[in-house]
């Protein structure tokens, strides 16, 4: 031995190959514990389906901990249920073991409020007595719970099982505490990517129906000797339950219809359709407008749910004659204005609205028309349209508009009506949808 050098007691060397191991074997579990917190960052990064972000947890924290088996489960606030969405490991008898609350024990309540909760054996354990022969037959012994918080709100519960007595260290607590910690805000994320997605399909069926629904109503009146008629509708969303209609019957008659169906959106525009679809049937073979409405009534009571009504006006123009009969249920009063003088009269006559008892019975009334007169039939949207000040256009200025329209065609009329009432509301939000039929005689 070189002069100098000390020999190292056996022991001594022994000591420091042991400390040297055990560093190395920290230093690795450090580096797999910083690579599985890495993987699951970037695997949780960017749109995900749910579903995959939930898998991908599971199986990536129960591979870095090396546990036998892991579920998670996701809180539905609602119904309170901790519902199980994702697992590693389980048997399906255990998956499907039966409903599991947030507040059915105080280890799910502690989980969701950010606890680490670690049970030894859950063989003996009162929080799984309700499920003890299905902890047995599964064979689980220790179990480690992390809740899923995003902003400090419980949205979930992960928990790992180990087959064998397990006493879950500190730094495995922490490694699955930051994996939960990342996993929830990826979550939170997948549900809101899901959400867009969802809204995104909703808006194209809607936009669709929206098509849909203005095919149903007339882009071009009849044209019959002497008569001028012009139609416009509006819609405020992107569907709605407003329409008017123009039907061509024998005998040389044109059914006019114009109705409001309660509500808005998706189902006020089917009952729309069903109404509609009713008034056309029943058009081509009753001539009554009574009978015509009765009918209709009865079978948009059938057709639709409880409690769904709709306002209408119905007409019949005779043109060989210009006798115009009528039937108004429960909409709102079309007006006829006299060309000679001017004169405004209210058509009321009637009976209640269409869709609360199919046995109501329905009056009609009948009124000639002369040159010049004009007609006008419109829904509430009109009337009821607001401007800044949230007062309301109101029933006096739709009759002011529409005498000042009275030596205008129809069409010319009907946009001029509903431009008077834009100029009034301004750049005010639109909360209902518009129809405005004009009909006047040449």
């Amino acid at each position: 031995m070189a002069k100098g050098m000390k020999k190292l007691h056996p022991n001594k060397n022994k000591n420091v190959v042991q400390e040297v191991g055990r560093l190395d074997r920290k230093v690795r579990q450090l580096n797999q514990d910083l690579t599985s917190v890495h993987k699951t960052s970037r695997l949780l990064t960017g749109p995900m389906d749910l579903q995959q972000v939930l898998e991908i947890v599971v199986k990536t924290v129960a591979e870095a901990l090396g546990v036998d088996a892991a579920g998670l489960r996701l809180l539905d606030e609602e119904s309170g249920q901790l519902v199980l969405k994702a697992t590693y490991g389980l048997s399906d008898e255990y998956k499907n073991k039966g409903p599991v609350t947030a507040g059915e024990s105080i280890l799910n309540r502690r989980a969701l409020h950010g606890e680490p909760v670690i049970v030894a054996d859950m063989r003996t354990d009162p929080h799984f007595q309700r499920y003890h022969r299905k902890v047995i037959k599964e064979s689980v012994i220790s179990s480690l719970s992390i809740g899923l918080l995003y902003k400090d709100k419980g949205i979930g519960i992960l928990r790992l099982y180990s087959k064998k007595p397990r006493e879950f260290s500190s730094s495995e607590v922490s490694l699955a505490q930051t994996v939960a910690s990342q996993s929830a805000a990826a979550i939170v994320n997948a549900r809101l990517y899901a959400e867009a997605l969802e809204a995104e399909r909703m808006g194209r069926q809607l936009r669709l129906a929206g098509v849909v629904q203005r095919h149903m109503i007339p882009e071009n009146a009849p044209d019959m000797p002497g008569l001028d008629l012009a139609g416009l509708y509006v819609p405020c969303y992107e569907v709605g339950g407003d329409f008017y209609d123009f039907i061509t019957c024998r005998k040389g008659h044109l059914v006019l219809a114009i109705g409001d169906v309660m509500g808005k959106g998706v189902a006020a525009s089917l009952a729309m359709a069903a109404l509609r679809s009713s008034l056309r049937a029943y058009a081509e073979t009753v001539c009554d407008v009574a009978e015509l409405v009765v009918r209709t009534n009865h079978s948009f009571c059938r057709d639709v749910q409880r409690g769904d009504f709709a306002t209408v006006f119905c007409g019949s123009l005779d043109v060989a004659n210009w006798e115009f009969t009528y039937c108004n249920c429960g909409h709102e009063p079309p007006l006829l204005i006299r060309a000679q003088d001017k004169s405004v009269t209210e058509l009321s006559e009637g009976g209640t609205i269409v869709g609360i008892d199919k046995n109501s019975a329905f009056e009609q009334s009948r009124i000639e028309l002369k040159t010049g007169d004009m007609l006008l039939m419109f829904t509430d949207g009109l009337f009821e349209a607001v401007n800044f000040q949230r007062e309301a256009f109101g029933r006096h200025r739709v009759i002011e508009a529409a005498l000042a329209s009275l030596n205008l065609t129809a069409s010319q009329a009907a946009r001029n009506i509903l431009w008077t009432m834009r100029k009034f509301t301004g750049l005010t939000d639109r909360f209902d949808d518009t129809a405005i039929v004009v009909l006047k005689k040449v």
